[in-house]
């Protein structure tokens, strides 16, 4: 009776695992595709990034916040390095360096010109605090992990907020694509920051580019934003 019982379970057991092979497999859920991909840009090369010393003199304050020809020249490396990436539509700060940046990518993406200007992608206003004009006032304040707003100006939350706000409208506006957003270097450090899961004050050192350079972002339908990696 013991060997009947014995064989009896090894049967039962091998039909088991037979009956598990031939069963499909669960299929995974399929990814959440991207409601919207951004590429933030960087505006090229401006004036006021080159070092005062190396400036033409008696620069006004317009010309200073033009793009040099350093500038323009990555601004048109920009451009064709974005075709083929299906952008629909082009948006920028409305600073002169940024607009001419943006230009350039709208042309080489055959977009119409002149870009949408966006308010939204300005670099943070420093209001009325004089030491919010000196950047090393805010450099130091984010290495000690602080993000003051100065008086009648902005902190980065709140520049990440206004940027944040134009990109969910801008994904309504282009589901299912993906638009470039030029703007400056604190503004892009937090929205790719936001992307990474980077500390806010945290994100200006570690997600800041450099001058004519972009990085990606995808958003998925559910609202989740993630920095895609260069290949």
């Amino acid at each position: 009776m013991q060997e009947g019982s014995l064989r009896r379970e090894r049967i039962a057991l091998l039909l088991v695992l037979l009956l598990a092979a031939v069963q499909p497999a669960a299929a995974e859920p399929p990814a959440t595709a991207p409601v919207l991909r951004v590429y933030v840009v960087r505006h090229a090369q401006a004036w006021k990034n080159v070092p005062r010393i190396l400036r033409p003199k008696g620069m006004t304050d317009d010309q200073l916040d033009a793009l040099t020809p350093k500038g323009l020249e990555q601004a048109e490396r920009l451009g064709k390095a974005l075709v083929g990436h299906d952008i629909v539509a082009v948006y920028t700060s409305p600073a002169r360096r940024a607009q001419q940046t943006a230009q350039a990518i709208a042309r080489a993406l055959g977009l119409p010109t002149p870009p949408d200007v966006d308010p939204a992608f300005a670099s943070l206003s420093a209001g009325s605090e004089k030491a919010a004009l000196d950047w090393r006032w805010r450099t130091h304040n984010f290495d000690t992990g602080k993000d003051p707003r100065p008086a009648e100006g902005e902190s980065l939350a709140d520049g990440l907020a206004r940027a944040e706000h134009a990109i969910a409208a801008i994904a309504a506006a282009h589901p299912g694509h993906a638009v470039v957003v030029v703007t400056h270097g604190e503004i892009a450090a937090a929205l790719l920051g936001r992307a990474a899961g980077t500390p806010l004050v945290a994100s200006y050192r570690k997600n800041f580019i450099d001058e004519g350079t972009w990085r990606e972002i995808a958003i998925d339908t559910a609202g989740h934003w993630s920095l895609i990696l260069p290949h």
